[in-house]
């Protein structure tokens, strides 16, 4: 049976498209590897393996970028370490120059060194590149730090005048800005100069002598008492034994002085006679009787010397001449000093050598300037050359035996001239006095020396060697080239010696005293021992005495002033007079802690201090000039001064001037006392801040200042500041060239008192504040100026160290109209100004959006960069290795307080900047990590959605051609298979 179906037909065909279709498909996926080829074959899948695809090429870029900014760090990482290199040498090069043993032209080649590292340093930073780009110079300010700025004059900071803390007393003073107040007053001993030495009445001292008389125009000054009469020596020339005859011609020696020639006198009566040199003649020509010529020889020695002895004719028997030494009685004793003796006088004539006459030469004196003494601020005179000797030397080997020459040392025709004679003879002879010519014999060709005089008042030493005369000057200066020699010798004519004379030792009496009375105090009461501690703490004593020296009597006083450093740092723990020995009543108080009564450790404390150095006979010794008072139990009651001089003399007031008495008579040695008033000034925070509520939020960028007496361009700010950051820049030292300001700053943030507050400012606290004001007066301003604090009183006092008043010394040129001043406010050639700190602000763009990337920040590292300054305030200048004071901010200090040297900060500044490009670059290598591993996942993901499954694509595309060829098959037999076949083919 024939069946003929085109429905069939029309359906074999239609899937015979079907499977030719999906062989295209198939084959086309094969060939790609692509199972989707667009967005036709999976619009979902097409869209997302897009969007991969754009990650995956976004994230190539990523990496190479990162790559590139790794490369980049590398550069800049070299360059800072050849920073550091460079910086760890110039360290080097400091430490060496810092040791000693470099002179000042070392330190200068070093320092050229050095100066060429600081250069290389900011070329380095100038030149590092990458693609052109520079990496070492900032361009973005990462961080703004308190800075400075260095003004050509002061000015006043703004709001530190607010405080109100010194009164307006004064307006502008001395060409200076005001209000002020003044250290001094107009009732000082020097109008408003500050300094005073204050008499205190000698009846306001506890325990004062009520027995001694006080001086009736000086209530401050009591005289010692008790003194019994002394006998200074006497020397008698008695005429009577000896015929009138035998005094023509005879001569006697006067000593008066221990250091001049002794005065010869010579009785004659003949005036125009020659004799030996320093010889006053008495003329006794025409006088019948002996008690003329005593009258004689009393009237010429006083017209002479009536400054040593006192010269007369005894009253009983006038033949006799009585000599009483003006000195005290164990003075009068030393036949050194004073003495009378028969003088044998001749002298040998000698005829002319051919030296001829002539003068000691080259005696220079020595030469002085003036300079700067920073203990006073005034001129002192320095020695720039030593006072050289005069001196000559002459041949002597060919002069005459038995020639000679005369010598004359000292001051011409005055008793201080000394005077020799010197005769040659044949051989070597050493020189020696001959009292058979009156002359210094010596041979011509000796080796030896002789000197007469001494090198007080003048004279020479002569020295001989091989036939060569040297004279010498024992005076150095201009004084010796005075000095003569004459060709020859005179004859003087024979003298004896007169007799008759005799002496009485001088007879001490009793010693003075002044009786300090401590029996009130024979207690070990601590309120007892407070209250005289106070009674006496700042006034000191004096004890004066007389010495006679040489006719005159000098004045001396020991002086001692009474501190308390038990209450250090206060006022009370600082002395005043100038020149006073101190005793610290500390001492006292802790004797009476220890068990001691308030009476006898004020003894100890005294006996032992008060005295003197002098000779006891031969022995040179402490002479204790003060005496513990004991009751019968043995208990210290008392003190008592002792005086220096033995006993007292017997005088008619109306005939004797009180200056001839002074040193002989103990009754006129007194003890007086003062109280010193310091040129200071005192600030008293414990008053002010009673109302004045929180202390650093009041001090804060507030301040004072103060000027010294002697100079108007010199003055300290005391500035207060409430927290400073540990970034901000050092503070450069205030001043100008024609102002000399010294500034010195206080930390109050930590401040929770008027205790701690004055604490901090004398001391510091070793934190904030690691040097307190006092230090740093004293050690780093070096001027007049030094600090005294009371902590329980809440106060400090500023105070000129000069123990003297300047207003009336001329040697001050600049001295201030009104003295030391003080001021509300900080004027200063330093104000605070901000420094910026540079990075290099680099993006390394590591994803595909612009808000996230890695941001690359190079530090700045230019040597103001490195060392922390801003340019303008500081330069490479104030680095240098010329100074210790430089070189000790390079290296820092130990302290304290410890201070770290910018060297360091400078090598940590350089290390921190490598660190960071360390871990910057340490960040992009785990950032390319993160981009490859991202990448390798993306393209991961993107395959498995696009690419074919070779497999499945091959085993498609094998069934679509099976099913293409079968369908051809079929549709070409369409007409002659039955349904049947149809239904296989389904």
């Amino acid at each position: 049976m024939g069946i003929v179906n085109n429905i069939s037909s029309n359906m074999i065909l239609g899937e015979l498209n079907k499977n030719t279709k999906k062989k295209s498909k198939a084959s086309a996926q094969l060939a790609l590897g692509e199972k989707i080829r667009n967005a036709g074959d999976d619009a979902s899948g097409y869209a997302i393996s897009e969007k991969m695809r754009v990650r995956i090429r976004a994230l190539e870029q990523d990496e190479a970028n990162v790559k590139n900014g790794a490369s980049m760090l590398r550069t800049a990482e070299g360059a800072i370490q050849s920073q550091i290199n460079l910086l760890r040498t110039i360290k080097a090069k400091v430490i060496d120059a810092h040791n000693d043993t470099n002179t000042d032209v070392d330190r200068a080649i070093i320092q050229k060194e050095i100066s060429q590292y600081y250069d290389e340093i900011n070329d380095i930073a100038a030149e590092t590149t990458f693609n052109k780009k520079l990496l070492l110079l900032g361009d973005t300010v990462q961080e703004t730090v308190s800075s400075w700025r260095i003004l050509d004059k002061a000015v006043l900071v703004e709001g530190s005048d607010s405080l109100n803390l010194i009164p307006d007393n004064f307006g502008d003073l001395d060409e200076q800005i005001g209000p002020f107040d003044t250290f001094g007053s107009d009732s000082d001993s020097v109008k408003y100069d500050g300094y005073n030495v204050n008499k205190v009445k000698v009846n306001s001292i506890p325990g004062y002598d009520t027995q001694a008389a006080s001086d009736p125009a000086d209530d401050s000054k009591s005289f010692l008492h008790g003194a019994t009469t002394s006998q200074a020596k006497q020397i008698t020339i008695d005429l009577s034994t000896t015929p009138i005859s035998a005094l023509n011609n005879a001569s006697f020696a006067v000593k008066y002085h221990q250091y001049l020639p002794e005065m010869n006198f010579v009785l004659t009566d003949d005036t125009n006679a020659k004799y030996v040199d320093n010889s006053v003649v008495i003329d006794i020509s025409g006088k019948t009787n002996k008690n003329e010529i005593a009258a004689a020889i009393a009237n010429t020695v006083k017209g002479k010397l009536s400054s040593y002895y006192d010269v007369s004719v005894d009253s009983v028997s006038n033949e006799k001449v009585v000599f009483t030494v003006k000195a005290s009685a164990a003075d009068s004793n030393d036949t050194d000093k004073y003495n009378i003796y028969g003088l044998t006088g001749m002298r040998q004539e000698a005829i002319t050598t051919g030296l001829g006459d002539f003068h000691l030469e080259n005696g220079q004196n020595a030469e002085y300037r003036d300079e700067y003494d920073p203990a006073t601020d005034k001129p002192k005179s320095v020695i720039v050359k030593y006072p050289t000797y005069a001196t000559i030397s002459k041949d002597i080997s060919g002069v005459a035996d038995n020639s000679g020459i005369t010598l004359k040392a000292g001051k011409a025709g005055e008793a201080a001239e000394f005077t020799e004679h010197v005769i040659f003879v044949s051989g070597n002879n050493p020189p020696e006095k001959d009292p058979s010519t009156g002359c210094v014999v010596v041979g011509k060709n000796c080796t030896g020396s002789y000197s007469f005089g001494n090198s007080s008042y003048g004279g020479m030493r002569l020295d001989f060697s091989g036939g060569t005369m040297k004279l010498t000057s024992l005076v150095s200066g201009e004084t010796g080239n005075s000095y003569s020699v004459t060709d020859g010798i005179t004859q003087a004519k024979t003298t004896t010696a007169l007799g008759g004379i005799t002496e009485q030792e001088g007879i001490e009496g009793g010693y003075a005293y002044w009786n300090w009375d401590l029996s009130g105090y024979n207690t070990s009461d601590m309120d007892k021992a407070e209250a005289f501690i106070d009674a006496l703490v700042g006034k000191g004593f004096s004890r004066g005495y007389y010495i006679r020296n040489n006719g005159y009597p000098y004045l001396y006083e020991l002086r001692y002033e009474f501190i308390d450093s038990g209450k250090a740092p206060a006022i009370e723990s600082i002395y005043k007079l100038n020149g006073y020995n101190i005793i610290d009543l500390d001492t006292l108080r802790k004797g009476v802690e220890g068990g001691k009564t308030v009476s006898k450790a004020f003894a100890d404390l005294l006996t032992p201090r008060v005295g003197t150095y002098g000779y006891v006979g031969s022995e040179y010794k402490f002479i204790k000039l003060t005496e513990e008072v004991k009751d019968s139990s043995d208990a210290t009651i008392g003190l008592k001064f002792r005086s220096y001089t033995a006993g007292k003399i017997d005088y008619d007031p109306n005939n004797t001037s009180e200056s001839d008495v002074l040193g002989l008579d103990a009754d006129k040695e007194y003890i007086s006392f003062r109280e010193g008033d310091l040129r200071d000034y005192t600030i008293d925070f414990a008053s002010f801040f009673g109302t004045n509520g929180d202390i650093a939020a009041t001090l804060d960028g507030k301040g004072v200042r103060f000027y010294c007496a002697t100079d108007k361009s010199q003055w300290v700010n005391l500035q207060f500041v409430n927290g400073i950051s540990p970034v901000a820049d050092d503070r450069p030292k205030s001043g100008t060239g024609s102002q000399d300001i010294k500034t010195f700053v206080v930390d109050v943030s930590d401040v929770t008192d008027v205790q701690s507050l004055v604490k901090t400012i004398y001391e510091g606290d070793g934190n904030k504040n690691p040097q307190g004001l006092a230090d740093w007066l004293i050690n780093d301003y070096k001027h007049m100026f030094e600090l005294a604090a009371d902590y329980d009183k809440g106060t400090i006092t500023i105070y000129d160290k000069r123990r003297f008043t300047v207003l009336n010394d001329s040697s001050f040129p600049d001295k201030q109209s009104h003295g030391a001043k003080i001021a509300d406010g900080v004027l200063d050639n330093i104000v605070e100004d901000v420094r910026h700190i540079y990075v290099n602000d680099l993006v390394i763009h590591h994803t595909d959006r612009a808000s996230a990337n890695i941001h690359v920040r190079i530090p700045q590292t230019t040597m103001d960069h490195i060392f922390g300054y801003k340019v303008g305030t500081y330069s490479l200048d104030d680095y240098s290795v010329m100074t210790s004071e430089k070189r000790e901010k390079l290296l820092g200090t130990d302290g304290p307080p410890k201070v770290e040297g910018t060297l360091d900060k400078g090598l940590q500044y350089l290390i921190d900047a490598n660190t960071l490009i360390g871990a910057q670059i340490v960040h992009m290598e785990h950032a390319e990590a993160n981009i490859i591993t991202d990448q390798e996942s993306t393209m991961s993901a993107e395959s498995v959605i696009r690419d074919a499954d070779m497999a499945k694509s091959s085993l498609d595309l094998a069934t679509a051609e099976i099913l293409a060829q079968s369908g051809q098959a079929m549709l070409s037999q369409s007409n002659q298979n039955s349904s049947n076949v149809l239904n296989l083919l389904q």
